[in-house]
């Protein structure tokens, strides 16, 4: 037993002393003449109490106000109690729902091992504690709020799934802090098994952190690499192998071009922290390429890729602005980019010949020849653009545009612009759309490199706000990278995409359970492709082929950290975390009980 304000015991002392020192206190009446002393009963107790100084006699009523002062006393110090268990006063539960959490060292999962302790803590809590619940997913939600129901609690954890991707475990802490990150006495309750990049920028308040670890092994084999590339004896698929674990390991890869086998072979050991690869011939006119493996892992998630044959299928994308995130988030959902951001083209980007980068975009900075095979310029044009710039000028109204398919679903009417390039195209350069000042959208198509120009900055515009917006971004995606068709698509999982559509859609996962998704605008985005796996999204009378893959050295590294960093400090793992438990409360109920019968006896003896 410990006590949160033991200096309160003290008071007992001086206050017992003020209780006795009544008992002693010589009482003080005035004289009365009476015609007779023998009228009046021998009354021994008032002379005691007329003396200065009396022996203190035992009495009930002194008993029972000193027991009622200690108790009052006692209950002021706030004594608690040791004991153990993962929730507090108001305790705000992480369950992290990452790919690594779906590994199997701990039966039957370590998700499951990690709802078993939440639903201990939530079944454990006092009456008066309060629990909120946090899924630490790709994108962390409140699954429930504080509160003392735990019917309701049980039911919402119980409707909990891991997903296959990367959890944004920073942000779901900072989500905690911001609910208990002000209340004494709070606990923030990570149930992980770390496996997530050090979290900067937490503060965890006033509340306390403890870090329960889930796991035990870190047995795993994944697919590091799937891919394919040109040679001079033809296309090659080559496939990668990574073992995480500190033990050597095996590992049969079968590789499928359209959803047949084509190759298997067994990797033999693999050593520690090793990886193994394999090339084939790739088939002519496949278009679907995957990889899978049969390993005696833990963690299944990663035995799966997927790589598609169309060149425009997978798109590396590098803008270059001084900060858009109207066209930073119209890039980023397209399912087919991986984009870089900068201020100015790397100078290993420029000229001519191969580059990292498939696509570049040049938003309000001036074009500079680059090594991509597609090029998307708002704005200043430069030598190499399809037009000739003959300087800015009030824009002008819309006349029209070009049925192609670079403007399907795209209406400049109504748009608002401010200043507007006057072009003149040059080359292969035609004009798709058109203003009264000039030229407003062109096309260029040769067999070395795709362009398209803009004669405005977005950010000079309204046109980042319409729904055409993401569209245009969309559908230049698809002339820039050479693909007029996107039916098939291939994303990581738990990465949230866009498709452009005024239609509400049907995604049908791999276990054949079915979710409505309504577009906003013109777009629908998805966000439910969070397993491994193959999905059909229904759009009308289409129907796309999603493929969801995981790739991460951090999910397939399965073994579980003794410590994970949060906020530029380290947080050591708690097996059986204390808490102390105050029982002030049934104090003061029983002083008040004694309260009660000191009176009751004072009254009889009145």
């Amino acid at each position: 037993m410990s006590f949160q304000n033991p200096s309160a015991l003290f008071w007992f002392l001086p206050l017992a002393g003020i209780v006795l020192i009544l008992y002693l206190l010589k009482m003080k009446r005035r004289d009365v003449r009476v015609p007779a002393t023998f009228l009046w009963p021998h009354r021994v107790d008032e002379v005691r109490a007329n003396a200065l100084i009396q022996r203190l006699r035992p009495s009930w009523l002194l008993f029972l106000q000193l027991l009622a002062l200690g108790l009052t006393v006692f209950a002021f110090a706030k004594p608690q109690t040791r004991q153990q268990g993962l929730a507090g006063e108001a305790t705000v539960i992480i369950l992290d729902a990452s790919a690594s959490m779906s590994a199997t060292d701990v039966r039957p999962s370590r998700f499951e091992e990690a709802r078993k302790l939440a639903r201990e803590t939530i079944q454990s809590a006092h009456a008066t504690d309060r629990i909120a619940l946090i899924e630490a997913g790709p994108s962390p939600r409140v699954v429930f709020p504080l509160g003392n129901d735990p019917a309701r609690q049980l039911l919402a954890l119980d409707q909990l799934h891991p997903t296959d991707a990367e959890a944004d475990t920073g942000e779901a802490l900072r989500l905690a802090s911001a609910i208990v990150g002000s209340i004494d006495g709070a606990r923030i309750v990570l149930l992980s098994d770390g496996d997530f990049e050090p979290v900067q920028n937490f503060s965890r308040g006033k509340a306390a952190l403890v870090f329960r670890r889930v796991g035990e092994m870190d047995d795993n084999v994944s697919i590091s690499a799937l891919g394919l590339a040109d040679s001079s004896s033809g296309r090659q698929l080559f496939a990668g192998l990574r073992n995480h674990s500190a033990k050597p390991m095996e590992a049969t890869l079968t590789l499928y071009a359209d959803g047949h086998p084509i190759d298997s072979i067994k990797s033999g050991p693999i050593a520690p922290n090793s990886q193994y690869g394999h090339t084939i011939q790739a088939p002519a006119g496949a278009k679907v390429f995957e990889a899978k493996i049969d390993a005696p892992d833990f963690l299944k998630s990663d035995n799966y890729a997927v790589c598609l044959a169309d060149p425009g299928a997978s798109l590396r994308v590098l803008l270059v602005s001084h900060g858009n995130p109207f066209l930073e988030r119209a890039l980023a959902l397209d399912p087919r980019v991986t984009l870089d951001r900068a201020t100015e083209v790397p100078a290993e980007e420029r000229g001519s010949g191969g580059g990292k980068y498939d696509l570049v975009v040049f938003d309000g900075i001036e074009e500079v020849p680059v090594k991509a095979r597609g090029i998307l310029t708002f704005g200043a044009a430069g030598d190499g653009s399809p037009v000739t710039d003959a300087g800015q000028e009030k824009a002008g109204s819309f006349i029209s545009a070009e049925p192609k398919a670079l403007m399907k679903g795209v209406d400049f009417h109504g748009v608002y612009i401010e200043r507007q390039h006057r072009v003149t195209p040059r080359g292969a350069g035609e004009v798709l759309a058109q203003t009264t000042t000039g030229p407003l959208v062109v096309a260029s198509q040769t067999p070395e490199r795709r362009q398209i120009y803009v004669a405005f900055d977005p950010l000079q515009s309204d046109f980042p706000l319409q729904v055409g917006f993401p569209i245009f971004v969309a559908n230049a995606l698809d002339f820039l990278g050479g693909s007029q068709s996107v039916d098939t698509i291939a994303v990581r999982a738990g990465v949230p995409f866009m498709v452009p559509s005024l239609e509400a859609a049907t995604l049908t996962a791999p276990d054949g359970t079915r979710t409505e998704i309504k577009p906003t605008g013109t777009t629908l985005v998805i966000r439910d492709v969070k397993r491994v796996g193959t999905y059909k999204l229904q759009i009308g009378s289409k129907t796309k082929t999603v493929f969801a893959y995981l790739r991460s050295d951090r999910e397939s590294d399965i073994g579980p950290n003794a410590e994970v960093s949060l906020g530029g400090g380290q947080v050591k793992a708690t097996m059986s975390p204390l808490r102390f438990a105050d029982f002030w409360r049934p104090l003061a109920f029983l002083c008040l009980l004694v309260l009660a019968g000191e009176w009751w006896m004072f009254a009889r003896k009145s």
